[in-house]
């Protein structure tokens, strides 16, 4: 077994992140700020970083715990990072390009339910046992990932091609909260399910394969905790800011009418 600081590479995402910093860096819908650059990029980093680092090589060749922390980085961090990184007009120029099936596939009727269902079948233990045996169904695994996670975020965090009210967006985040923290939970308490990690020579740092998995469910749980409910932070402080603004409006209406 190759030593668990060794680096693995998946190629194709190092070259893709490269490629999606020089389109962003050339997009003519919009000059970004200082800030949506540093968004934008700390996301692709995190997926290079992420899939192209030892974190690869322990994640393939010894833990489970660490394939779940990859999964999370590439669908739970990096996506909204990547989103809010883009300006208005560029999100609307990538909805203009996406048509009406990108139109459809972000609508939240749609993105939920094929998230939701993405993420429950891609942790099944056959499914996570073929991927990590194979190279090329890993990095189908790991885009399947990253694409969810974007489909995901985008009618949380962007108003084209349509603008769902806040109080919706705050009901969709906490909806997926419910709705996944059953995994999450099941990998804490159930005995081990991934075959492959059970059966590796080497137990890492002389974690167990039941604490491995144990382990993985309690990262995953805290993370979308954690990552859930800053999202509905954010979106209650965004809802009271419209309301202050709709009362604002509504007292300079009723001042002209002369009734206040």
């Amino acid at each position: 077994m190759p030593s668990p600081w060794s680096f693995t590479f998946e190629p194709l995402f190092a070259a893709l992140g490269a490629l999606a910093l020089w389109l962003y860096l050339r997009a003519p819908a919009g000059r970004s700020s200082r800030t949506r650059t540093t968004l934008f990029a700390t996301g692709v980093l995190m997926i290079v970083l992420a899939l192209n680092s030892p974190l690869e090589t322990i994640a393939v060749e010894y833990l489970v715990l660490f394939h779940l922390l990859q999964n999370v980085i590439i669908s739970d961090w990096a996506p909204p990072l990547l989103i809010l990184g883009l300006t208005p007009s560029m999100r609307a120029a990538v909805a203009a390009r996406g048509g009406a099936a990108f139109a459809w596939l972000t609508r939240p009727m749609a993105a939920f339910p094929i998230w939701l269902v993405g993420w429950y079948v891609v942790h099944l233990g056959a499914v996570y046992d073929i991927a990590v045996r194979h190279a090329a169904l890993l990095n189908l695994e790991h885009a399947f990932m990253i694409a969810i996670g974007l489909l995901f975020w985008w009618p949380v965090l962007a108003d084209a091609p349509r603008s769902a009210a806040t109080l919706a967006r705050i009901a969709y985040v906490f909806a997926a909260f419910v709705f996944s923290a059953f995994l999450g939970l099941a990998l804490t308490f159930a005995p081990p399910v991934y075959g492959y990690y059970e059966t590796r020579p080497e137990r890492l740092w002389g974690i167990s394969a039941a604490k491995d998995q144990n382990f993985g469910g309690i990262l995953m749980s805290a993370e979308q905790a954690i990552v859930f409910f800053a999202a509905i932070t954010w979106l209650l402080v965004r809802l009271f800011r419209e309301e202050d603004e709709a009362e604002q409006a509504l007292r300079a209406r009723q001042r002209a009418q002369g009734l206040l």
